[in-house]
């Protein structure tokens, strides 16, 4: 699971962080504190890939990936905006971009929900190391009329202890020193793969309740990630009623 994520970071600061080459984005980059899955246009982030050159390139694409045998309408995509990793290397939806397109993820932080009570309090991830990047697969899909379109999914794996208490998955964080094997077709990416989990569940982070002002999706803003009282379930036996 993986349904919100923030990228606050510039553009200048990606750059230099994940030592991109080339820039092919098709308008200005715009850093965001609430970022929800789509496949539809006008809401494309920042993902890191590898050219045919060998060159890191910057693009922007849709947080959905669209596979690019996809002979359907978009309305009738699985919901494929994560990929568990367990699954990546045989599910014929993944196995092709697992093998050859995988793709970094720039982020500062994703939320997960609890329920509490009928409302979902969303809890705010964030790593010391301020910029960080999700394992991702990407694609460039083709549709009927013409139009090239790129997207991409975040891969999940189990949560680790830190993040167990409130959501079973999470995305899958990539250390700095395995962008460069984790982008080149070439690596064995089974075993990258089956590192990066084995990591990840003694990764540390921190985690804090985060304003549900945000679980809307149209929602944008700092307010988003800021730390707040969590929301609490009414105690058994207990009236909710004022003054009672």
């Amino acid at each position: 699971m993986c349904g919100r994520y923030s990228n606050k970071a510039e553009f200048s600061e990606i750059r230099l962080e994940f030592n991109i080459d080339r820039v092919d984005l098709f308008r200005e980059y715009h850093s965001s504190y609430n970022i929800s899955p789509t496949y539809g246009p006008g809401y494309e982030q920042l993902i890191v890939v590898r050219g045919a050159d060998g060159k890191r390139e910057a693009r922007l694409a849709r947080w959905w990936m669209v596979p690019e045998f996809w002979k359907k309408p978009l309305k009738d995509l699985p919901t494929a905006f994560n990929a568990r990793a367990e699954e990546v290397a045989s599910k014929p939806f993944w196995k092709d971009a697992f093998r050859l397109r995988r793709c970094l993820v720039p982020a500062t932080g994703w939320r997960e929900f609890k329920p509490e009570g009928k409302a979902k309090q969303p809890y705010h991830f964030h790593l010391q190391q301020h910029l960080f990047a999700f394992a991702g697969l990407w694609s460039s899909w083709v549709s009927p009329d013409g139009e090239c379109i790129d997207s991409f999914a975040i891969i999940t794996t189990e949560a680790n202890s830190i993040a167990a208490p409130i959501h079973s998955r999470m995305p899958l964080i990539l250390p700095t020193a395995s962008h460069s094997a984790w982008l080149d077709p070439k690596t064995d990416a089974g075993q990258l793969l089956a590192q990066a989990c084995t990591q990840a569940r003694s990764a540390h982070f921190d985690v804090h309740p985060s304003n549900p002002i945000a679980n809307k999706s149209a929602f944008e803003g700092p307010e988003a990630i800021e730390q707040v009282e969590p929301l609490r379930s009414p105690q058994p036996g207990r009236s909710r009623l004022p003054g009672l």
